[in-house]
């Protein structure tokens, strides 16, 4: 439930962080950055997912990790 917030909380602010960059720059920049941002979140989401971070919660199931 706890990360269901967080991640409510996290589309919430970026959607707000583009909304003002459209309202300021324009539709064009407000996508280039967006997608940006995107993919470095993503990219550092994969990150800490290959170390371990984010998986399963550390459980071990059938005694492999």
């Amino acid at each position: 439930m706890r990360s269901y917030l967080i991640d409510i909380l996290g589309l919430s602010g970026f959607g707000a962080m583009t909304y003002g960059l459209y309202l300021r720059f324009g539709l064009a920049d407000a996508l280039i950055v967006s997608g940006a941002l995107l993919m470095v979140a993503g990219l550092a989401s994969a990150r800490a997912n290959k170390r371990g971070g984010y998986s399963d919660g550390g459980i071990v199931k059938g005694g492999q990790k």
